[in-house]
Order: C-alpha cells, then structure tokens, then sequence
C-alpha cells in the first residue's frame, strides 16, 4: 500500500480493499489520495472488528437497494419499470432523510414515507389548480415493495426487523374478475372448434395459467411423475413477477390430457397450433371469441377469464385463498391485504381436484 509520485507530478495510490481487491487510483493531490488511503483504512479495521465479533456490522441502504432492484431483472420489461420508478423514489426518500444505513430507517422514516404517498397535490391545470392524491393501487404498490425490500433485508440478517411492519395498505374496491359459468363452459366446449385449441382452453382452464405461461410451456417442464408443471423463465420469456415461478399439480384431467399430447407430440410446445408453432394471443383470442358467439354466450369472452374461473372454482370448493394465491403465482399482497401462507404447491393436488368432471364429456372431443 503506497501513495507514489508519478512522473508528471499526479498522484498515485495502490492498496487492497477489505474484500482484496487491488485499488489503483491518480490524483491531482496528495492529500485526496491520503484520504482515500485512510477511509479504506478505516473500512478494513470495521471489517477487522466485524469478524472479532467486537462490533456489529452495518450495511448501506443504496447497496442493499441495489441488489433488491437486481432481484427484478428477470422480470417482464413493464414489471422491471415499474419496480425501478418505485426503488429510485425510496432511494430518494432515504437521501431526504439523511438515512446513509439501513439500520437508521426506523419506524417513523415508513410512517413519514407513508403519509408522503397518501397526501394530497397540488396540480396546476392552465389556470387551475386541482388538488389529487395517488390511486389507491399505486399507494398499495410501493408500500408492497417497500415491504419486500425490507422482508429481503431481515432474511438475509442485516437487519433484525423490518421497520414498515406497521404500515397498512389502502382499502379499495377491487372490481370482481369475471369468470364463466359451468353452464357457459359446458356451451362453450360442446361448440366445434380445432383441436389445438381446444386443448388450449382446457388447458388454462385447469392449471390457472395466464396466456403467456401456457403458450410458452415446453415438454421440459411437465413432471409426469410427480404431476406438476413448472412455470419458470426461459429465454424469451419473462414471468410476470418473481412469485409467477412456481410449480401446478394437475389434476386429473389435465393430467390425462398432457399424457395424451405427450405421446402425440409434434412440437416441444406443449400446446402448440395445428402445425406445431407456438400459439399466437390475438389469434387465440379469436378463436375464443367466436366459439363463445357460436355457444351463444351473452357475457364477455376473453382468455384470462379461464383464470378468474379457475380460481372461482377454487374459492366456491372452500379451497383456502393462501392456497389459490399460491396456485395462481401472485405475489401482491394488495388484493387481499394478508401475507400469503406458507403453502407448498407441490403438495396441492387434493385442491384442484374439484375441477376434474366438470368437462368430462367434452374433453376427448377433437371436432375440427
């Protein structure tokens, strides 16, 4: 470790940093290579103390944000945006409050945080000015992630407690998803339509799946022997949120379905289109439309609404909503305002049994 002159009258300072990585750094002057040389000095002899266990170690609030922002990135673009506008708004927030560890953001900086969200603004409009507050859902969602940092932070022992465990999130009426009828998906399934898709509906029908995860779905992610398929990442592919990874036991029906698919198989998809290529969402979606019209369906048709009826048929068998939370891979805790359970959906295949037989005379049709 040195501070040497260099030829052109510059400064130059080489030493190792507490994690052993070589620092070499030109200065103008001497005295801002000193005090590079002490602070790293200073940080070694922390570190030293940390290890003697004569001195608890503390943690930078812009590092660990930082690595909480990184735990997104295998997020959908939209959802990456989403998060980094919230980060950089609580980075902010901590730079307002002096807050240089994460240790100093105590109880009151969340309650100081939370009623800066729910204040109402000012908005001048031409000559007007309008007084608004954030939305509800926008509230909900930065309190949730500023939850999740902080749950991220206990987990990994830098800190012994979250200091926002206090904050509440906002009541608002949600609108109600809209689902099919047993009646409806009994008229919709006895309709003629290609096979491909088909098994397509049938399939989002009882996994809960959203349209991207189904129509990305390859044969390597189907456990037969266990039952379950794996919603994960893959290359040109990014799940909605962290949660949407997750595993789906299949219950009767669709396992015989897959098992079917998988000996007939012409394509690593999964559900794939009659000639074997990924299936299309606008094109599904027409289809769904109008098989719906030709059923006579007086509701609106859509691909999600499978979903919202997976779920429904859950929720109407006194399936437990930890449970159907953690079978659909949410992971806001806005809609109902209660951490998820601890539930494991491996081990779920009891649960979404009660939807075996509800389209049992229609699934091994393949009318073209």
């Amino acid at each position: 470790m040195a501070i040497k002159q260099l030829s052109n009258g510059k400064y130059l300072l080489y030493t190792v940093d507490y994690r052993g990585r070589k620092i070499r750094i030109r200065f103008e002057k001497k005295e801002d290579a000193k005090a590079l040389l002490n602070n790293i000095a200073k940080e070694k002899y922390g570190k030293k103390l940390v290890r003697l266990k004569l001195k608890e170690e503390r943690f930078l609030f812009a590092d660990a944000l930082k690595d909480f922002e990184l735990t997104k990135s295998m997020l959908r673009p939209k959802s990456i945006q989403k998060y980094s506008a919230v980060i950089k708004q609580i980075g902010l927030f901590a730079e307002s409050e002096k807050i240089k560890y994460l240790d100093q953001f105590i109880s009151d900086h969340g309650t100081l945080f939370y009623n800066e969200l729910i204040k109402e603004k000012m908005v001048r409009s031409g000559d007007n000015i309008d007084h608004t507050r954030a939305a509800p859902k926008t509230i909900n969602f930065y309190l949730q992630t500023l939850k999740s940092f902080f749950q991220e932070e206990v987990a990994k022992d830098h800190i012994l407690k979250s200091p926002v465990l206090h904050l509440k999130f906002v009541r608002h009426d949600k609108k109600k998803p809209e689902f099919y009828t047993i009646d409806e998906l009994k008229k919709f399934f006895s309709q003629e339509m290609q096979t491909a898709y088909r098994h397509f509906f049938i399939g989002l029908l009882n996994s809960g799946m959203r349209f991207a995860e189904a129509s990305n779905l390859t044969w390597d992610d189907i456990d037969f022997k266990k039952k379950l398929i794996n919603v994960r990442p893959k290359v040109g592919h990014k799940l909605k949120t962290i949660n949407s990874e997750r595993a789906i036991p299949m219950n009767e029906e669709l396992f015989s379905l897959l098992t079917k698919l998988f000996s007939e198989k012409k394509s690593n998809y999964v559900f794939a289109s009659s000639n074997g290529n990924q299936i299309r969402e606008r094109r599904a979606l027409e289809v769904c439309k109008g098989v719906a019209s030709k059923a006579g369906l007086t509701t609106r048709s859509f691909l999600h609404k499978f979903r919202a009826t997976y779920a429904t048929l859950l929720v109407r068998n006194k399936i437990s909503l930890e449970s159907i939370k953690e079978l659909l891979g949410h992971s806001s805790l806005v809609e109902t305002e209660q951490s998820y359970a601890n539930n494991d959906s491996n081990n779920m295949h009891s649960e979404v049994s009660v939807l075996d037989g509800i389209l049992e005379e229609f699934s091994d049709e393949s009318r073209v």
